[in-house]
């Protein structure tokens, strides 16, 4: 038997603590507008801010410095003061009270009885879709206006080369943090805590200094680096399994897209009149709409229940089209189910450290190594491909255009990873597509670039498929392998390591092309470790496509081998 509704208020989709949740999101946004003066009275000088010191006013005329003149205002001094209290205030207006002992051995979750996607999924997907555009938008600005600052702030192009560091060290820090976080405060909560940080950041447009920047867009991207891996996270709990696996890749797909044309489209229209600081300020509305939407984003059930919120879990179980059972009830299937004594075992061993235990040590080793692999080759190879094919001049054709027209030759490519990955088979599609990237390293490292044009376009089309589907499978397929207690916290780790490629990749290809010129030492440095990665996968990785997420939260003491390869 189900259990019947409970028809008490439920907060799944409110707020723990609404009051402070509104009073500090409503001093957040003021903060960030009381810098909005500054900025429109700096349109005489171009918009030059840098040097201006925080809380003086503009210079009074056009041939003055900026860091002249300037009498004492205190908006842009209120306005920090305000959005740093109020993001202290928001945040804690999120955060449940402690919760209670897991009661997972009580109560499972049953799949709907008609597998279909409700409106309330269609909200989700909406609402979890704009975070992800919103998330991906934060670090493809950084190529729009890292002209610009330079000649703001009069650095070299060494010195802004910093800035893309400091924030793809920011996403491995907030991957972690938030994949933790994920686990023990709740999917949801981590999510809207992006988002504020996101509203809080756009600060960085008025930033008088350099290091500022680099301040801004470190914490900028602590809270993206979060945002992706726990929304997959909650995607993969609450979208029914016969839809899972191909919305989640499909939406990884289209946010990326969406993300770059929003960005590039932005910034042809608004930085030739208003300069590049004014990309940061575009992201507020975007941030806040998301806060607005939160009540579209309910709290995972499989969290809620692992955490002892039974009522709440039965109202989203509901609102899902989902049952909530005792878990002795006869006749509902269920091979395996998450162990009470495996949650507090979690608890007591810390989640982060659960990532390595027996049942998980060999998923977390597996997509570890295949995000490491992909970030090496997008964060290292292809930021170095360009340069590489310039300098080689017998193609015939601008670096440019030759990677335009590889690019065209992958979209179908990559527009049948959603398909495959759903149809066919998870595990067979992720080796599949890296193996297309490891063979086009190696067709690389053996031939250079000193092949036809045609082969070369052909080349590149097959990496920039392969690289493609790879990271649009990597988050949703982490999503599914892991169980409950862990599935936040690993998919923070793998997303960690896609990114830490972009922290390490760079030096460390730089220092071997200058032993090394060429293109084949670095693509061998390259596919090496994707081609490992891919055969594990393809022997040892998990299976998840068309499987409940019952089968793959199972105990591993207690699962059948054939449902748990990686035992």
């Amino acid at each position: 038997m189900t259990l019947s509704p409970i028809r008490s208020r439920s907060r799944s989709a409110s707020l723990p603590r609404p009051f402070l949740f509104w009073s500090g999101l409503a001093m957040t946004t003021a903060g960030v507008l009381l810098h909005l003066p500054a900025y429109f009275a700096m349109r005489t000088m171009d918009r030059r801010m840098a040097g201006m010191a925080m809380g003086a006013s503009p210079p009074m005329n056009m041939g003055s410095s900026p860091t002249m003149n300037m009498g004492s205002s205190p908006t842009m001094v209120t306005g920090m003061i305000l959005l740093t209290v109020g993001l202290v205030i928001s945040v804690a207006g999120l955060i449940e009270r402690r919760p209670t002992a897991p009661v997972t051995d009580r109560y499972q979750l049953l799949p709907p009885s008609q597998d279909r996607l409700s409106p309330a999924h269609a909200r989700l997907i909406a609402a979890l879709s704009l975070a992800m555009i919103i998330d991906i938008m934060k670090p493809a600005t950084l190529a729009f206006i890292l002209p610009g600052m330079r000649s703001d702030y009069h650095i070299s192009v060494a010195t802004s080369a910093t800035l893309p560091v400091v924030a793809l060290t920011g996403t491995v820090f907030g991957s972690l943090l938030w994949g933790y976080l994920g686990d023990r405060i709740g999917r949801r909560a981590t999510i809207l805590m992006s988002s504020i940080i996101f509203v809080a950041t756009t600060v960085c447009a008025v930033m008088p200094t350099f290091t500022w920047n680099l301040v801004m867009c470190f914490l900028m991207g602590a809270a993206a680096g979060g945002l992706l891996p726990v929304s997959y996270a909650l995607m993969a709990e609450s979208i029914p399994t016969k839809h899972r696996s191909f919305v989640m890749v499909l939406q990884a797909g289209l946010a990326t897209v969406l993300a770059y044309f929003m960005t590039s489209g932005l910034a042809a229209l608004l930085i030739p009149h208003f300069g590049w600081r004014i990309m940061w300020f575009t992201h507020l509305p975007f941030a806040v709409l998301i806060l607005v939407l939160h009540h579209w984003i309910p709290e995972s059930p499989r969290f809620l229940l692992q955490h002892g919120r039974t009522a709440e879990a039965l109202e989203v179980a509901e609102r899902f089209g989902m049952r909530l059972a005792p878990a002795d009830t006869p006749g509902t299937d269920s091979p395996t189910r998450p162990s009470q004594a495996a949650g507090l075992k979690a608890s007591r061993a810390g989640v982060l450290a659960s990532l390595f235990e027996r049942g998980t040590a060999a998923k977390t080793v597996i997509v570890g190594l295949y995000a490491l692999s992909w970030g090496a080759i997008n964060w290292g190879f292809m930021t170095f491909l360009p340069s590489l094919l310039k300098s080689d001049s017998h193609l015939g054709v601008t670096s440019n255009t030759l990677l335009f027209y590889s690019s065209l030759i992958a979209i179908p490519g990559t527009g049948l990873v959603a398909v495959f990955y759903a149809r066919w088979s998870s595990r067979k599609t992720m080796a599949l597509f890296g193996a297309l990237s490891a063979l086009a390293l190696g067709v690389l490292a053996v031939i250079g670039l000193s092949g036809s044009q045609g082969l070369t376009i052909v080349v590149m089309g097959v990496l920039i498929t392969g690289t493609s589907g790879v990271i649009a499978m990597l988050s949703p397929y982490t999503a599914e392998v892991y169980p409950t207690r862990v599935r936040s916290a690993g998919s923070g780790f793998a997303a960690a390591c896609s990114k830490a490629g972009g922290v390490f990749g760079p030096p460390l290809l730089a220092l071997l092309l200058a032993h090394h010129p060429g293109v084949s030492a670095i693509a061998l440095v390259c596919a090496a470790p994707m081609a490992v990665a891919t055969v594990l996968i393809g022997l040892r990785g998990q299976e998840t496509g068309g499987q409940d997420l019952d089968h793959l939260d199972a105990d591993p003491d207690q699962a059948r081998p054939e449902e748990l390869v990686l035992h």
